[in-house]
C-alpha cells in the first residue's frame, strides 16, 4: 500500500475530474513544477493507484434516455449461480455496471441504460428474467443523477 500525501490526493482529484489534463496544467493546479508532478503521476500509475484512463460518455447522446437500477436475487446462490449470471450479462450493452452486494436479500445490483421503457421491458423480460440463475428482480427508475 502506497502512502499518499496532500499533493497526491490533489493530483487524483484533478485526474478524476479531467483525465486528459496535461502534466503542465495539472502541475499548475496542484502547485508543483511539471517534472515532479509527472513523476508523482507515474508513481501512482506504477503503484496501481491509477489503473487507467477512460472517456466519460453521456448515455443520452447515444439515445439511451432511461437509466435504471435493478436489484437481482439469484435463485441459485454460490459460485455456480453467480458464474452463470455474470456470463449471461457480460457482453450486454445495456449493463453499464454490475455490483455484487450484500443485504436485503439482494445478490447483485445492476446499472442499466436503455433507449426507452419498451427497451427496458424487453431487457427485463427477455434477457434478465430468462437467465436460469435469476430468482427475482426489482427495478428502480433513476429520475435524476447527482446533485444538480
Amino acid at each position: 500500500m502506497i502512502e499518499l500525501d496532500a499533493i497526491d490526493h490533489r493530483i487524483l482529484t484533478h485526474l478524476r475530474a479531467e483525465g486528459r489534463i496535461s502534466i503542465l496544467d495539472l502541475s499548475e493546479r496542484v502547485g508543483l513544477s511539471p517534472t515532479p508532478c509527472g513523476r508523482r503521476v507515474r508513481r501512482l500509475e506504477e503503484a496501481g493507484v491509477i489503473t487507467g484512463y477512460a472517456a466519460q460518455i453521456d448515455p443520452r447522446a447515444l439515445g439511451l434516455n432511461v437509466s435504471v437500477l435493478i436489484a437481482v436475487r439469484l435463485a441459485r446462490s454460490g459460485a455456480e449461480g453467480s458464474a452463470e449470471f455474470l456470463a449471461a450479462l457480460r457482453d450486454r450493452p445495456e449493463v453499464m455496471a454490475c455490483f455484487l452486494v450484500t443485504g436485503n436479500n439482494i445478490d447483485y445490483m445492476l446499472r442499466v441504460q436503455v433507449q426507452d421503457i419498451d427497451a427496458l421491458g424487453h431487457f427485463i423480460r427477455d434477457v434478465l428474467q430468462r437467465i436460469p440463475a435469476v430468482g427475482e428482480t426489482s427495478t428502480m427508475v433513476v429520475l435524476q443523477q447527482g446533485f444538480d
